[in-house]
């Protein structure tokens, strides 16, 4: 019985060994490609942070990660020093940098948008230049415009959608030179799915922010002679 206890034990502590031997390995491998990299520390969440929570409630939901310079979002934060009393403006996912732009005070920032009637959630990962800078927010209303080009080398440009709600918004990944841009969640017909989906996968897309006031009439598929005539 004894001799049983005492192999748990062994087998235990070298288990133990195992997953520390795993981490500092890994940690040194991350270390070694950032290896001649200009690096900038920044925070990010580690797990995921909802709207409105509490800049006090933060402190165990994100750490000081090393990025190469090139993917540092604008206004990246290291520090929460100075935004006491704020909360955050958007959902937040595992890698997500801290940007000045997602912290605001409560009174300002809209709650969880649901997905109405009829409609359903759509998520794709966009440009920040090509999504208002990462602007829009949970509640906002955006256009989408499409371009693709023809078989004849024909390049189009068409205004298919407006007005589409936002549900969530999550800027930047940190992590590597690879760092994936926004991810922007929206509430679509199952035809303005197949719409941003199409463009997604065969041309390149654009987003603005839109609001109540915004004009929408006028627009019409564009080729190059109507840009410079």
């Amino acid at each position: 019985m004894k001799k049983q206890v005492i192999a748990l034990v062994v087998a235990g502590v070298l288990a133990l060994l195992a997953v520390c031997a795993l981490v500092i390995y890994a940690k040194g491998a991350q270390d070694r490609a950032l290896e001649g990299t200009e690096t900038v520390e920044v925070l990010a969440a580690t797990e995921d942070i909802a709207v409105k929570t509490p800049v006090a409630d933060l402190a165990d939901k994100v750490e000081l990660v090393k990025v190469p310079k090139s993917v540092v979002l604008d206004g990246a934060i290291s520090s929460l020093d100075d935004f006491s009393g704020q909360v955050t403006s958007v959902a937040l996912v595992p890698g997500d940098q801290l940007a000045d732009s997602k912290l605001a005070q409560p009174d300002s920032v809209k709650g969880a948008v649901a997905v109405p009637d009829g409609k359903q959630e759509l998520s794709i990962e966009i440009a920040g230049e090509r999504f208002v800078g990462g602007a829009p927010k949970a509640g906002d209303e955006v256009g989408v415009f499409s371009s693709f080009t023809l078989s004849d080398g024909t390049k189009l440009t068409s205004n298919p959608i407006n007005r589409l709600l936002v549900l969530k918004v999550n800027n930047g990944v940190a992590g590597s030179e690879e760092a994936a841009g926004t991810i922007v969640t929206v509430a679509v017909t199952t035809k303005q799915a197949e719409q941003i989906i199409h463009t997604r996968e065969f041309g390149t897309i654009w987003m603005t922010l839109q609001n109540d006031k915004t004009d929408t009439d006028g627009g019409k598929t564009l080729t190059y002679k109507d840009v410079a005539p």
